[in-house]
Order: C-alpha cells, then structure tokens, then sequence
C-alpha cells in the first residue's frame, strides 16, 4: 500500500465519519433544519420560494442521504462494488452546501 492510498483512506473515513454525525445532528431536530432550508429557499438567498412548502420532505430526505452516504463511505461499499457514484454524490453535497454557508 502506498502512500497515496494511505491518505485516501484516512481521507474516506474521516468523511464518513463527518457525514455521519452532521446527518444524526440534523436527524435530532430535523424541523430546525427545515427552518433553516426554508431561510435558504427565500427570496434574499436561493429566490425558490416554490419550495418552502417543501422544506420540511426535503429536510429528511437530506439527512437520510448524509447518513446513508456517511455509512457507505465509512464501510468501504464503493470500493466492494466499485461504485462511483458515492465520490460524486459527495462532491455534489459539498459543492451544493457551500455556496450556502458562505
């Protein structure tokens, strides 16, 4: 094993490992965080207001994705089954969160 593989499987656990407990944070008050989305999709943010009424679907369904995500990077299931879509569905969580956060 090289050195490269050693960072990139630190790299998936940690990732995992942040996604699971960001995921169980929000599934404690998933509510709360459909407030937040619904602060997101108004007019001075995303300007999507069609999806408040939403908000709140949206919200479990996004944390059951984080922790399933969390969950598959943690055990390795992409490399198993050679999925690749795990990396690009992490990339796109990251990516979409970021422009609200900042």
């Amino acid at each position: 094993m090289n050195f490269r593989n050693i960072i990139t499987q630190i790299a998936r656990i940690f990732v995992g490992i942040l996604f699971i407990i960001s995921g169980l944070i929000k599934l404690n008050d998933p509510l709360g965080f459909s407030y937040k989305l619904e602060e997101y999709f108004g007019a001075n943010v995303l300007d999507m207001e069609f999806l408040i009424p939403y908000a709140l679907i949206l919200a479990c369904f996004v944390v059951i994705f984080e922790v399933v995500l969390g969950v598959m990077l943690l055990i390795g299931l992409n490399q198993v089954y050679n999925l690749e879509f795990t990396h690009h569905d992490c990339f796109l969580y990251f990516f979409n969160f970021l422009f609200l956060v900042f």
